[in-house]
């Protein structure tokens, strides 16, 4: 199996697994099922551009994941240069990485959810919501893709979750693409991101919203809604460790 390397320098590549030879290729759209590997040191914006550079094609294949957004609602603002730099809003990377979640329940019915994360990371590993970020301020940012998967163990009558298990994995690309464009275009445009932004620092400020959602968690498993207690898992780990970095 070939794999699609996307270099620092622009430059994106098939590598041969076996031979490790290279082949430079001038597109990523006959790749998607490709693993990725991301050299070290590349930019948001050295990758993301590969992406914009095919916007047609991405707006129509991942129509759905978009929820009928498309690329060209952020055009104007991919094209502005970063008015933050690293140090300004506290992430000193992007991450991508695959969690698998295995709930274990009393019926033995057990639900596992496999999914790929994407998060700044802080000086001190702290997770940042990247949702609320303009792409422009993504720009300078180094982004990586872990090769390691993380697999957490949840006992769900006695609430508790545990490290399970560790190893080594891979992403394919359209995984890849398919998660950060539904993290970057889940508010449509970037009007509704910042309109989102200022509800969301409203009610952080005026409600015990951690307390709220790990309820929620729990009935959530307790009904066996088991989609949205992942869901609800994952945005309570961003309120802990800075979701929102103004």
């Amino acid at each position: 199996m070939k794999a699609i390397v996307f270099k620092k320098n622009g430059e994106i590549t098939l590598l041969n697994r076996m031979t490790q030879e290279e082949e430079k290729i001038n597109t990523i759209i006959h790749s998607l099922d490709c693993p990725t590997i991301l050299e070290e040191g590349i930019t948001f914006e050295t990758f993301f551009s590969h992406i914009m550079k095919e916007k047609e094609f991405f707006n129509t294949v991942y129509n759905e994941t978009m929820s009928n957004s498309t690329l060209d609602n952020f055009i104007e603002e991919w094209k502005l240069p970063p008015t933050k730099t690293i140090e300004d809003h506290g992430i000193i990377y992007l991450k991508t990485y695959k969690i698998f979640d295995y709930i274990e329940l009393m019926d033995e019915n057990n639900f596992i959810d496999i999914r790929i994360d994407f998060d700044g990371i802080g000086i001190n590993e702290e997770l940042f919501n990247v949702e609320f970020v303009p792409l422009n301020n993504l720009k300078p940012i180094p982004l990586v893709l872990s090769n390691k998967m993380s697999i957490y163990r949840t006992v769900a009558n006695i609430k508790g979750e545990e490290l399970f298990f560790e190893g080594n994995t891979f992403t394919l690309l359209f995984e890849l693409i398919g998660t950060i464009l539904y993290v970057l275009t889940i508010h449509q445009t970037p009007k509704g991101r910042e309109s989102a932004k200022h509800k969301f620092i409203k009610i952080i400020s005026e409600t015990n919203i951690i307390e709220m959602l790990e309820k929620q968690k729990e009935e959530a498993v307790e009904i066996q809604n088991y989609e949205e207690a992942a869901q609800l898992k994952k945005i309570l780990e961003r309120l802990r460790n800075g979701f929102i970095n103004d």
